[in-house]
C-alpha cells in the first residue's frame, strides 16, 4: 500500500510540473493562431523547415523559439533539437540572417546522428565543429535560395572576440577566424554573391575594414594560385 502511495505521489508531482508548464492562449484559432502565437515563431518554424526540405536533410530536427532576452541559438547534441531565443531577433534583420542561425544550428544536429562517438568528438573539439557548421550552414543556405552573404553580416553583429580562444577557455573560435573563413568558402564556391545587396549593409562594410588585412592577403593568395594554374594550362 505504501509503494502504492509513493508511485501515485511521484506521478502527481510529475503531471503538476508538467501542467504549470502549459501556456494557454486565449481566443486563438486556425485563422489568428500566428498572430497571437507571435510572427516570429512562425518565421522561424517556416525557415526551419524550408532548409530542411529543401537540402532533403533525412533527419529529424525539431525546431522550438524559447522567449528569453539571451541573444543566442543552440543545438542539443543529446536529442538533436534546435532552440533560438527570443533575444536573437532584435539582431536579425532578414529571412537569410534568420537563415544562418537556423542552418548552423541544424548542421550541428545532422552531425551529432554520427553516433555516441561522434557526440563525444564534438564535445571535446567544439572549435573544429563550429566552423564545420558554419560551412555546411553556407551550403545549405545557398541549395535553399538564401544570401550566404547573411552568414557574415549576421555573425559580425553576434560572434564574440575573446583575448584567446585556446583549449577550454572558450568553446568557440574568435569571430574573427569564423567571419574570414565564411569569406573565403563563400569567394571560392559562390563568388557570386559576393556582389549581393548584403554586401552594401554596414554590418558587412565593418567585416570589411575590420579583417582588411586577411581579405587582401587572402585574395592576392587566389590571385597567384589562379596565374599558376593558367601557366600549367589547369583552367
Amino acid at each position: 500500500m505504501k509503494k502504492i502511495l509513493v508511485l501515485l505521489g511521484i506521478l502527481a508531482i510529475g503531471t503538476c510540473s508538467f501542467a504549470d508548464e502549459i501556456m494557454v492562449i486565449q481566443g486563438a484559432n486556425l485563422n489568428n493562431f500566428w498572430r497571437k502565437k507571435g510572427i516570429d515563431e512562425e518565421k522561424v518554424l517556416k525557415v526551419g523547415q524550408k532548409i530542411m526540405l529543401d537540402n532533403r536533410i533525412p533527419r529529424r530536427v525539431p525546431i522550438f523559439v524559447e522567449n528569453k532576452k539571451t541573444v543566442n541559438a543552440n543545438s542539443n547534441l543529446y536529442d538533436k533539437t534546435v532552440t533560438i531565443y527570443s533575444g536573437m531577433f532584435m539582431y536579425i534583420d532578414n529571412d537569410d540572417e534568420l537563415a544562418y542561425v537556423l542552418s548552423h544550428e541544424i548542421a550541428h544536429s545532422v552531425e551529432a546522428y554520427g553516433g555516441m562517438i561522434k557526440y563525444m568528438a564534438m564535445n571535446a573539439n567544439s572549435k573544429k565543429y563550429e566552423q564545420k557548421a558554419d560551412l555546411n550552414a553556407i551550403d545549405y543556405m545557398v541549395k535553399s535560395g538564401y544570401d550566404p552573404v547573411a552568414a557574415i553580416t549576421m555573425g559580425n553583429k553576434i560572434f564574440g572576440e575573446p583575448v584567446w580562444d585556446w583549449g577550454y577557455t572558450y568553446l568557440h573560435p574568435k569571430g574573427s577566424k569564423r567571419l574570414i573563413d565564411m569569406y573565403k568558402y563563400i569567394y571560392v564556391k559562390y563568388p557570386q554573391y559576393l556582389n549581393s545587396p548584403l554586401t552594401r549593409t554596414p554590418s558587412y562594410k565593418n567585416f570589411e575594414y575590420s579583417m582588411k588585412n586577411d581579405i587582401t592577403e587572402f585574395q592576392q593568395k587566389q590571385q597567384k594560385r589562379r596565374m599558376k594554374q593558367l601557366e600549367k594550362g589547369d583552367l
